[in-house]
C-alpha cells in the first residue's frame, strides 16, 4: 500500500460513491472522477472528466496515481438501450482509454466492473458457472462489459499490466437510481401503492449489495497476487421474484406485489454463478444476506429518495 491516490471512475455513481466513502474511511487518499457531481451532498470533491476525454484523463492520472479502480461508464441494459453505438463508445472505449493509461503510467493494479450479464445465457442445470465460462453476451450492454474484460486480461497478458475484472450480479442497495424490481417494490410499499407486473416472478436473480460490490472491489485491488484475471460477485444465493417479494412484505407489511402470467422471456436465464474462488482468491465473503440486505435497503428508502 502507498501514499498515492487511487482513481476511482464513476465516483457520482451507486458502487463508485460507496466505493470512494470505505476507501477515505480507511484513511486511503483517493481521485474520485466522473462526468457529473454526486447528485446528493458528498464531502469529497469530485474531478470532472469524460470516460471518452483521452487527454483529460491523461492529465488527472498523470498528478501521480497509484492505480485505479474502473467503476464508470453505462451502468445496465436498462440505460441508453436505444443508442448502442453511445454504450459502446462509452464503455469500451472509455474501459481502453483507462488501460492504456495505467499501462503507460506503469499503474500497481487496474480493477474493472464487469457484469455477470457479459455471460449472456446460463441456462440453470450448466451451474455452477465459473469465472472460466465463456463470455456469450445476448444484449449491446453484455457484450460492451465482456468487451472491457476481454481487453483487461489481452493488457495483462500482452502488456504485462496488472488487471482484473470483476463480474458483479444484480446490485442493490442505497442510491440506486436505475430502475430495478427491489427499488420499485420497496418505494410502492413504503408509499402504500401496489406494485403490479406483467411477468410471472419465475426469473431468478443474483443479488449484490453495494456494500459487498464495493468491498469486494478493494479485496481485488489490495490482494498480494490474484492468481486469476477475473473473479463473479453475488451475494452467493440464486433466488426468484416472487422470494424477493416475499422478503419485501417480510420488512414492509402490507405491501402488495402481484405478478401476472406472462413469462420474464427479456431477462437472462442465468444458472447460479460460483463465488468460491472469489471467496479464497480475494478473501472477501459478503457481509450483507438477502433478508438483511433489503431490511437495510428498506430503512434507507424510507428517509431518502433513492
Amino acid at each position: 500500500m502507498t501514499d498515492s491516490p487511487i482513481l476511482v471512475t464513476g465516483a457520482a455513481g451507486m458502487v463508485g460513491r460507496r466505493l470512494v466513502d470505505l476507501l477515505r474511511q480507511d484513511g486511503r487518499a483517493v481521485i474520485a472522477c466522473d462526468r457529473v457531481v454526486p447528485p446528493d451532498p458528498a464531502d469529497f470533491e469530485t474531478v470532472i472528466a469524460e470516460l471518452g476525454d483521452v487527454d483529460r484523463l491523461h492529465a488527472v492520472a498523470a498528478e501521480g496515481v497509484d492505480g485505479i479502480i474502473h467503476c464508470g461508464g453505462i451502468s445496465g441494459p436498462m440505460v441508453a438501450p436505444d443508442d448502442p453505438a453511445r454504450i459502446a463508445r462509452v464503455n469500451i472505449g472509455g474501459t481502453v482509454n483507462l488501460l492504456e493509461i495505467a499501462r503507460l503510467l506503469r499503474l500497481r493494479r487496474f480493477v474493472y466492473c464487469s457484469s455477470v450479464s457479459a455471460y449472456g445465457d446460463t441456462p440453470p442445470g450448466r451451474d455452477p458457472v465459473g469465472a472460466d465460462a465463456p463470455l456469450a453476451a445476448t444484449d449491446i450492454y453484455g457484450a460492451s462489459k465482456a468487451a472491457g474484460d476481454l481487453m483487461v486480461r489481452a493488457y495483462a497478458r500482452q502488456h504485462g499490466l496488472d488487471a482484473v475484472a470483476l463480474r458483479i450480479g444484480f446490485v442493490y442497495g442505497p442510491r440506486r437510481r436505475t430502475s430495478s424490481f427491489l427499488a420499485r417494490a420497496l418505494h410502492d410499499a413504503l408509499d402504500g401503492r401496489p406494485t403490479v407486473l406483467e411477468v410471472d416472478g419465475e426469473q431468478a436473480m443474483q443479488m449484490v449489495h453495494v456494500e459487498d460490490v464495493a468491498a469486494a472491489l478493494i479485496a481485488a485491488y489490495d490482494a498480494p497476487e490474484l492468481g486469476s484475471r477475473a473473479f463473479n460477485v453475488t451475494g452467493g444465493t440464486r433466488v426468484p421474484l416472487r422470494e424477493l417479494a416475499w422478503l419485501v412484505r417480510e420488512r414492509v407489511p402490507g405491501a402488495q406485489i402481484v405478478f401476472g402470467t406472462l413469462p420474464d422471456g427479456e431477462n437472462y436465464q442465468q444458472a447460479r454463478f460460483d463465488i468460491d474462488a472469489t471467496l479464497r482468491g480475494l478473501r472477501w465473503t459478503p457481509r450483507f444476506g438477502l433478508a438483511e440486505g433489503i431490511a437495510q435497503y428498506a430503512d434507507w428508502l424510507a428517509e431518502h429518495p433513492y
